[in-house]
């Protein structure tokens, strides 16, 4: 079955969707993936074809814009809704390119969902939305549960859309005029989702109990990052590791809370006030922590390198939050924005961190208290453990793999 995967985002966001593609190949799905060039390197060397979508100027404009401060002017928020817009609809003809090329299936990144649902209608082939995370958990306080617990992620995620729909409406608009069909209307977006079928790649068990998914969609598991043929830890890490008690990682993934030189300070003292050994992964923030006991690293694998720490401290993405439990390591989250927050509450509320704190209002002292507990007691360890043979025993690739000839 040949099979479009279409995604877009942070590296966090690309790499489960290439371990995906790995897992479809080896089941003998034919492969083609749709992404911006900076992500293509991710999948072509896994030996899967890229229809690239040229959005280098649109992410660079978004990389510029996004400082995530609480306080956004009326010109920064048209800036980047214009931009929002551009991206959808480079996104929308890349993607009705590569359908016409000839495709069965189109598994879409939940960015590029609404788009593709309406390619594939229009063009007679299934459409399954693939998502790391539901638009709804863009709303930590109501989808965590709590007034609504039953209907919060359902509520959640149409108040999301119906937020979100004019940056897809003028794409949407474009591809209905290709296709030949209705035009779509800037509101129409909660109805071109609805009923969609969604896998969604992480464990159930992050979830509230009483929690509701919208109709059509289902937790199936992690599908996870896959790592290069040949891969070997850089020496300067493996002597590290070798040199002394398990270190704990501190990495805030694709998204910068803002100075590097003061969040690098914060860890320093940190690390300095708790007398512990320290692995820092630079990330696109660039931290830069140097001593005797603290080495700064680029790219690792978190397979590899999470089971090898003492404790984690980091941005609470979910490809993060999922490694961390795959390990079975207790965690600090300290997320920024978008649904770091939600994964942050489930954490704490689980019992698997003993606190989130704010990336924006972090200092050594609150860090040094809440990893302090972390690493001391040992109610986290073994609620994490716990976890970890839970998600392990999980296949979210092998049930997406199942859904395409269901």
């Amino acid at each position: 079955m040949r099979t479009l995967l279409v995604t877009w985002g942070s590296t966090g966001d690309a790499m489960p969707y290439a371990g995906l593609g790995v897992r479809l190949k080896a089941a003998g799905h034919e492969v083609v993936v749709a992404t911006s060039e900076r992500l293509a390197p991710a999948f072509r060397r896994h030996g899967m074809p890229v229809h690239v979508l040229p959005l280098a100027r649109q992410e660079k404009s978004a990389l510029a814009a996004d400082r995530f401060d609480r306080w956004q002017s009326p010109a920064r928020l048209r800036h980047r809704m214009r931009n929002a817009q551009d991206m959808a609809h480079v996104i929308a003809r890349g993607v009705l390119d590569a359908v016409d090329q000839g495709v069965e299936v189109i598994l879409a990144h939940p960015l590029a969902h609404p788009l593709c649902a309406v390619i594939a209608e229009g063009r007679g082939v299934r459409c399954i939305g693939a998502y790391t995370a539901a638009p709804g958990m863009l709303l930590p306080r109501l989808s965590a549960g709590g007034a609504l617990p039953a209907h919060g992620h359902r509520l959640a995620e149409t108040l999301v859309r119906a937020a979100i729909s004019p940056l897809y409406a003028p794409a949407l608009s474009w591809v209905g005029r290709r296709l030949g069909t209705r035009r779509r209307k800037a509101g129409a977006l909660v109805d071109v989702l609805r009923g969609q079928r969604v896998l969604h790649g992480y464990t159930s068990t992050l979830l509230p109990h009483d929690a509701a998914l919208p109709d059509g969609q289902t937790c199936v598991g992690y599908w996870w990052p896959v790592r290069d043929s040949g891969w070997q830890p850089d020496e300067r890490l493996a002597d590290f590791l070798a040199a002394g008690p398990s270190p704990v990682y501190f990495g805030f993934g694709s998204v910068s809370p803002g100075d590097a030189e003061r969040l690098s300070a914060v860890i320093d003292e940190t690390v300095r006030g708790l007398g512990v050994r320290a692995v820092v992964q630079a990330g696109w923030q660039g931290l830069d922590v140097s001593g005797d006991d603290v080495l700064t690293i680029g790219e690792c694998p978190h397979d590899w390198l999470f089971p090898r720490m003492a404790a984690l401290v980091h941005h609470a993405g979910p490809g993060t939050v999922g490694a961390g439990l795959r390990a079975g390591v207790p965690a600090v989250p300290v997320p920024l924005a978008i649904d770091q927050h939600y994964w942050a509450r489930r954490m704490t509320a689980l019992g698997l961190a003993p606190a989130r704190l704010d990336a924006r209002r972090l200092t050594a002292g609150t860090l040094v208290d809440a990893l302090r507990t972390t690493l001391h007691d040992e109610r986290y360890r073994d609620r994490c453990t716990e976890l970890s043979r839970i998600v392990k025993s999980e296949d979210g690739a092998a049930a997406v793999v199942a859904s395409l000839t269901a």
